[in-house]
Parts: C-alpha cells; structure tokens; sequence
C-alpha cells in the first residue's frame, strides 16, 4: 500500500480535441463529488464519482473562455477548492 501520494490538479483545459488538456482529468484522485462553479458563484457542473467527465460542458451547453472554480470531495471525506481556466479555441 502507497500511503500518501502527491499529484497535481489540473489548472487549464483546452477542449479542442487535439488529444492534449481536453478534459479535466482526476481519474486518479478516487473523486466522490464534483462541483464547479463560474466567477458569479451560480454550480454549472456537477458529477458524482468523477474521473475526467468535464470537458467544459454546463448543465445547459459549452461553457465560455474563462476561469472557473471547483470544490472537490474525495472518497476519503476531505475537501479540495480551487481554480481551472478553460481556454476555447478563438
């Protein structure tokens, strides 16, 4: 058993399906929730048991250019917040 490992959370996403940061990928985190939210504070996406679903999709459509925030719950209880910038091709 590995008792603590260190990897990092994705800070941009670029889904222009080039095969490169399509998609905000914590498939190794054990991820039981997901929630992300805009600038304005108002949940656009959420998922239980996340992997890498989030390509920059809200509940009603693509999502703009622009830096968004997540809350993270793990499987173990804990708690993560942070920031993603999503980048949309111009």
């Amino acid at each position: 058993n590995v008792p603590n490992t260190f990897c990092m959370i994705p800070k941009g996403i670029s889904p222009n399906d080039d095969e490169y940061n399509n998609s905000f990928d914590l498939s190794n985190f054990d991820v039981r929730n997901l929630k992300i939210f805009n600038r304005y504070g108002m949940r656009v996406y959420e998922q239980d048991n996340y992997t890498d679903q989030w390509h920059g999709q809200s509940f009603a459509g693509d999502l703009p250019t622009g830096t968004y925030y997540y809350v993270i719950e793990f499987e173990a209880g804990n708690h993560v917040t942070g920031w993603v910038y999503l980048m949309r091709e111009i």
